[in-house]
């Protein structure tokens, strides 16, 4: 039965990872016993709107999930799986849109310093979103106890049903924009500020003009990095969207590669280089351009593997539909 099935992955998603088996274990034993007894006595399967009424009669998710968690003393029980879903997606909302700033920030000009200063200031964002998000869902609790507030409910409106792979922690997943925001600012910069990227091997050596040519294409790049992050983590269930994303992700770096493997010099000497070096040079640039080479035979298999299970999923979500429309 889809309803039943959506109404445990409703409870399942507001229970703390260690007890989602064991619960729902034992709450599906407990819904299908009393759905045998009244399909028993009507002699019939039960209709949809019996259904719902029956999960409507055991309780909201968030209320049944809270009822197996431990007593939390400033937010209770009831709305604490509501607090614990808000407050991630409230601080992977913050971490984000700080951490995407930061990077245009660095892209319209600013220094090193001035963009990873931006990013900074995420801790003190992140303790004022906290913050915020506490208050408002202590005060949900205190007015839900007083008014009832989730009594009124229709289980014909959980969320679809997901089949998902196993999916990074929050904790992964922002640590996982941090960093990715870090490197990006620390490229992006580097990239019109070389002595970043080679130190005092400036002198010798630099970036060909190529390089700046792509350089829009890595912003986006490191754009879509992120988002891709930030999606596997707020939407676990939208598979379609994350393997868009990365297909595109994918798709910009083989536009970037293209570039490059058709540029002439990868590498320029720098000023301070013996002219008699230039054989030296070459040869760099000769095995660049063959790695280059290699990264886009693997980028382009990725790819294709990635469309695959793209068009893949849609064609069995269309069958799957179609059957159960029959």
């Amino acid at each position: 039965m889809e309803l039943i099935d959506r109404y445990l992955q409703a409870v399942k998603m507001a229970l703390p990872k260690a007890q989602q088996d064991d619960v729902i274990r034992e709450l599906t034993d407990e819904i299908l016993s009393q759905v045998e007894e009244k399909e028993a006595a009507l002699g019939r399967p039960l209709s949809e709107d019996e259904q719902v009424a029956l999960l409507k009669q055991i309780g909201h998710p968030a209320l049944v999930a809270g009822r197996y968690r431990k007593q939390q003393y400033l937010i209770g029980p009831v709305v604490f799986p509501i607090y614990w879903i808000v407050l991630r997606w409230v601080l992977v909302v913050v971490v984000f849109a700080m951490s995407i700033g930061s990077v245009m920030l660095s892209v319209t000009g600013a220094g090193l310093a001035a963009a990873l200063g931006s990013l900074a200031r995420l801790p003190l964002a992140i303790i004022t979103a906290f913050a915020s998000v506490t208050i408002a869902c202590a005060l949900l609790d205190y007015f839900q106890a007083k008014f009832d507030l989730f009594s009124n409910w229709d289980a014909r409106k959980l969320p679809k049903l997901s089949k998902t792979q196993k999916q990074p922690s929050a904790t992964e997943s922002i640590a996982a924009i941090i960093f990715t925001a870090i490197f990006g600012i620390w490229w992006l910069v580097g990239l019109k500020h070389q002595f970043l990227i080679f130190g005092p091997g400036i002198a010798y050596v630099r970036f060909g003009p190529v390089w700046q040519s792509v350089y829009p294409l890595f912003v986006v790049s490191i754009v879509a990095e992120m988002v891709r992050h930030a999606i596997a983590l707020l939407r676990p269930g939208w598979e379609n969207g994350r393997l868009a994303i990365t297909v595109f992700h994918r798709a910009i770096s083989l536009l970037v590669l293209y570039f490059l493997i058709n540029a002439t010099d990868l590498i320029v000497v720098g000023d301070a280089i013996d002219p008699n070096l230039q054989p030296v040079m070459k040869g760099i640039n000769h095995m660049a351009h063959l790695c280059l080479v290699v990264a886009a035979a693997i980028t382009v298999a990725q790819s294709a593997w990635d469309v695959y299970r793209y068009f893949g999923r849609r064609n069995h979500d269309n069958v799957t539909r179609a059957v159960a429309g029959l």
